[in-house]
């Protein structure tokens, strides 16, 4: 936790800090977080649950004032309604309080917990770099029956490239012996992507189009075998390999955390490798506890990455004991301090990213396509850490989201099929800091979908005062607060096949 301000060294924080500690008759949990939330970095809710338990009042809404000073000051008597604010003195007892009774976070529970075991599989790996064999006779197997299937592939994840699909590239193919590539060129990789190859000291691995025998024959002729990960979904493919009429025939494994795509078929029975994990880099990981080889720095860093990314720091619902498990594994064996400091830095690289892409990106980037009960919808998601300059041009992406719906029926030459064009367009904004959402509304038939998905939800205006001329609802319905939601896979498209289902109509 970040040390609370000093009077001195910050005046303006000090001085919003010494209203949340102004004698009063009671003082309310989400008043008292409000105001403890004086930086970024400090987490109001976290600092009040940790003062109110401190004070033995957990599941209190609201504490008195008189108690609240009497624990914080037990040698001084209380002070009169109206009187002075407390000093800097009693300020920095309160941080010194609040060091001794902060809540611990996910990733640190899970350092916590799987601590031992993570250091004995970390023990095997560095035997294992010291030419130390281990596993016996169920690591043999592995490697005949399991690792050698999959040799000389070409591990390529989706084209809305994010980092866990990129993480587990890099991983698959240095475990199986085959190569890594990305489904999107260099420019358009995300500026989490970025940093994590940076703090991994590791190079963007080669644009699927670019490496010879992937989208086009190597040096003997041949088209590689290929490995999926991180998806299954047809439309999700590269495009080159979408467009592949042998596809069927190369595609000879997947890896990955999703359902199953309906339309997904091979020739020939594939690997796979499917877990209802948080992350594909956590099954990865897995993979390399029952194999026999070593796995470098740089490997277990930018796995270590993708999977706080994928779970927002173990912090979403999709979030299993698997990936705290490897969390923990691969922070020691990358030798990371504080998975929480590299997460809020990859977030916060994030963000910077999406704010300098402008509308047309922010809709289009992160971005998928689902369909149920004759519905066709869109899902697009921005993870910040900070919501508010995506909202300052909610008006832009809100008319972004009209273009996309028809966009989507544009044909290769130049034709209009009204088929495939979407009846739904939604863009949902997660704060990663404060795990919840709000989804942005661009006509009658999201806000119907979207009432019918997540029921008695508030709604508000996205922008207040923009104007856009061709919205068919009005501009207080614009945004709706879906509360403490934070995942399309697990929460966001759920609620939508779930209203489908139940009848809705479009």
């Amino acid at each position: 936790m970040s040390p609370l301000p000093d009077e001195e060294m910050e005046p303006m924080a000090f001085s919003r800090l010494k209203q949340a500690l102004t004698f009063s008759q009671t003082t309310s949990r989400a008043q008292l977080a409000e105001l403890l939330a004086i930086s970024p970095d400090i987490d109001g809710e976290v600092q009040a649950a940790a003062v109110l338990q401190a004070m033995g009042q957990a599941d209190t809404e609201s504490v008195d004032t008189k108690e609240l000073y009497k624990w914080l000051c037990p040698d001084e008597e209380p002070r009169r309604a109206g009187s002075k604010s407390r000093s800097s003195k009693d300020v920095r007892r309160m941080s010194a309080i609040l060091d001794r009774t902060e809540l611990k976070s996910k990733t640190e529970e899970a350092v916590e917990e799987f601590h031992q075991i993570a250091s004995e599989l970390a023990l095997e790996f560095r035997d294992r770099a010291d030419d130390h064999p281990t596993g016996g006779i169920s690591t043999a197997i592995e490697q005949l029956c399991v690792e050698k299937c999959l040799a000389n592939c070409v591990f390529v994840g989706h084209d809305k490239t994010d980092l866990d699909s990129v993480a587990g590239a890099i991983g698959a193919a240095y475990l199986f012996d085959g190569t890594p590539c990305v489904a999107e060129k260099e420019d358009k990789l995300n500026g989490e992507i970025k940093y994590a190859l940076q703090f991994a000291e590791l190079t963007t691995p080669t644009f699927y189009d670019d490496l010879p025998g992937a989208a086009t024959y190597d040096s003997s002729g041949k088209l590689h075998q290929i490995c999926l990960v991180d998806h299954t979904e047809e439309k999700q493919m590269t495009p080159a390999l979408r467009a592949d009429p042998d596809k069927q025939k190369r595609i000879v494994g997947v890896i990955d955390h999703h359902a199953i795509a309906q339309n997904f078929y091979s020739e020939k029975p594939p690997f796979m490798d499917i877990r209802p994990w948080g992350s594909m880099s956590t099954i990865v990981a897995h993979c390399f506890t029952r194999s026999n080889k070593p796995m470098p720095k740089g490997v277990a860093r930018i796995l270590l990455c993708a999977i706080l990314s994928d779970t927002l720091n173990l912090q979403s619902v999709t979030t299993t004991d698997a990936d705290r498990m490897m969390v923990t594994m691969l922070a020691i064996l990358g030798e990371v301090e504080s998975p929480d400091e590299l997460a809020r830095r990859m977030f916060k690289a994030k963000t910077q990213w999406i704010v300098n892409l402008g509308p047309n990106e922010m809709v289009r980037g992160d971005q998928k396509d689902f369909e149920s009960k004759g519905c066709r919808f869109g899902i697009a998601v921005l993870e910040v850490t900070d919501p508010s300059p995506v909202l300052g041009v909610a008006d832009a992406l809100i008319a972004e989201l009209q273009v996309l719906k028809v966009e989507k029926g544009r044909q290769k030459d130049g034709t209009q099929d009204p088929t495939k064009e979407l009846h739904c367009a939604f863009i949902f904004v997660v704060d990663v800091t404060k795990q919840e959402s709000v989804l942005l509304l661009c006509g009658e038939k999201e806000l119907a979908l979207a009432k019918a998905a997540f029921p008695e939800r508030p709604l508000y205006s996205a922008k207040p005062g923009m104007q856009l001329a061709d919205l068919s609802i009005q501009n207080d319905e614009t945004l709706m607060d879906v509360g403490p939601k934070v995942s399309r896979k697990a929460e966001f498209l759920p609620a939508f096949f779930a209203a489908l289902a139940d009848g809705f109509q479009i």
